[in-house]
């Protein structure tokens, strides 16, 4: 995310807040449920054209996947996490496993599948902007089928956060944290068969701008974001990239602007940004600050290589929201 300094947050945002009321007594803070990657990191001179042949000034192999990485945030940055996802029992499985096991939180629910192929990324970096092109592809055998998702998994948490990628099991994984009094939280980029269901039962949805305009048909961003609080029952915002973010709050649309960084890699942004904003609703801070220290986060995030490579150390995210406002 890059973009102009951002400018005093609108007064409605700085004095509203969320008031959650947390459920007691769990023993994780944030249960993630999702996909975790292997992202074979290319930068390019420049965007390839079609039929072309283009080397790559550089290839790195470094861990990913939405949901791995905003939950690994949150173990780094001292809540109690609990990652829920699916390996292959491949090569890459392998390395995926050792990189999840880096990190700070618990993998006891993370399951390898025998014969499946880890999911695999491809990401095309633009030295030049730090702008990326993703290709992905992931085995079907990754998916849970029915009785394989567990609720004790789910339910030792406060807040459940989901990408999307599984719907059938995101929403079976959402109707138990409902139940058990949980918050949910959506990162979701792609709009796949089921995801509406799941969309209703969030609490937080922070999807990208192209999710919106997919989803509800929308081309203008503000109808879209619009029509989107009508189809969940939370808060509703959107990311959008170098633009920063967009929330509508009682009925008004707020614009936040991105903060100001030289981009290396805007690969893992988005997931660093619902990670952090996950980490400030334990805060019990205002909306606005919630929203700027995401973005603080995924700016920072930009200026490293990878996903949960690039995540920023906590001290640098405060420092950063401590930049004083530009007027332009």
């Amino acid at each position: 995310m890059t973009g102009s300094t951002p400018k005093p947050s609108p007064g409605p945002l700085d004095g509203a807040f969320f008031d959650i009321r947390w459920p007691r007594d769990r023993t994780f803070h944030v249960i993630g449920q999702g996909m975790d990657a292997v992202d074979w990191v290319c930068f390019l001179p420049h965007y390839p054209a079609l039929a072309s042949r283009t080397e790559c000034d550089e290839v790195t192999k470094l861990g990913g996947g939405p949901v791995a990485t905003a939950t690994a945030l949150c173990g780094r940055y001292g809540l109690k996490a609990r990652f829920i996802g699916s390996v292959g029992g491949d090569e890459l499985g392998r390395f995926s496993l050792e990189d999840l096991r880096r990190e700070p939180m618990d993998l006891s629910c993370v399951r390898v599948v025998p014969g499946a192929t880890t999911q695999l990324g491809i990401i095309l970096v633009d030295r030049l902007t730090g702008e990326r092109t993703v290709l992905w592809h992931r085995d079907h055998r990754l998916r849970y089928a029915e009785g394989e998702l567990k609720r004790e998994w789910i339910v030792a948490g406060r807040l459940l956060h989901l990408d999307g990628c599984d719907p059938d099991a995101n929403l079976q994984a959402a109707r138990w944290a409902r139940e058990a009094g949980m918050k949910v939280s959506l990162d979701v980029d792609d709009v796949q068969p089921g995801i509406q269901k799941v969309v209703e039962l969030t609490d937080f949805l922070i999807p990208s701008e192209a999710f919106v305009k997919n989803f509800t048909g929308h081309e203008d961003w503000r109808s879209g974001l619009r029509e989107l609080v009508l189809r969940t029952c939370g808060f509703v915002a959107m990311t959008r990239g170098s633009e920063g973010t967009a929330a509508i709050w009682n009925g008004r649309i707020f614009r936040l602007p991105a903060f100001p960084v030289r981009p290396v890699d805007t690969n893992g942004a988005g997931d660093v940004f619902h990670g952090a904003f996950i980490y400030s609703l334990f805060q019990d801070w205002s909306v606005a600050r919630c929203l700027l220290f995401a973005s603080a986060a995924a700016g920072l995030a930009c200026t490293r290589v990878g996903a949960r490579a690039g995540i920023p150390p906590l001290d640098e995210v405060l420092s950063l929201l401590k930049t004083p406002p530009r007027e332009s």
